[in-house]
């Protein structure tokens, strides 16, 4: 019987097991590579199970942050304490849609042409509110608080860098369908 150093890397009957098959590559226009995709898809997890807490983070940061959001949503307006805004069922309910939205986006990565469609549609509804660009690009910062706040000390800079690479795309072409053009 041989130690169990020496028997590292064999398999059954002592073959040697095959390394394993490199990821696929990833389509050039995402702005991941293999392992980012990888720990993005991973990680994500932690999120999605606490979509309805992401969400809702995101948006009352993003009204802290700015303030001038909160009047783009009638809905809203005339709501200045953060508590009538966390029961606000519009608001829930929007921010499910927007987390629901970023979900399914990550699940779908494997197909760029389908996010970017995606995106670029959901860009053109915004625009059809008279949203502009500017104010999709607020949303970056408090969606990173958010996914900060789910995965708590888990959120390293790895993760900052990936997520930030994550929200410019999605917001890219989100902005892209603001002008179907």
């Amino acid at each position: 019987m041989g130690c169990s150093a020496s028997m590292a890397g064999m398999g059954r009957a002592g073959q040697a097991l095959p390394e394993p098959e490199a990821p696929p590559p990833v389509d050039p226009r995402l702005p991941l590579d293999a392992r980012q995709k990888f720990h993005l898809e991973k990680s994500w997890k932690s999120v999605a199970r606490n979509i309805d807490r992401a969400g809702m983070f995101m948006f009352l940061r993003l009204f802290r942050d700015c303030p001038e959001m909160k009047e783009k949503y009638p809905e809203l307006r005339g709501m200045d304490d953060q508590e009538e805004l966390r029961n606000s069922q519009f608001l829930q309910e929007h921010s499910q849609r927007v987390l629901d939205a970023f979900d399914h986006t990550i699940d779908s990565l494997d197909d760029v042409d389908y996010v970017i469609q995606l995106l670029k549609k959901i860009g053109q509804m915004h625009a059809d509110l008279e949203l502009k660009p500017d104010d999709m690009w607020k949303l970056e910062q408090p969606f990173l608080a958010a996914v900060a706040e789910c995965l708590e000390d888990r959120y390293t800079p790895k993760f900052q860098e990936i997520y930030s690479k994550l929200i410019t795309f999605i917001i890219e072409h989100v902005v892209n369908g603001f002008d179907p053009h």
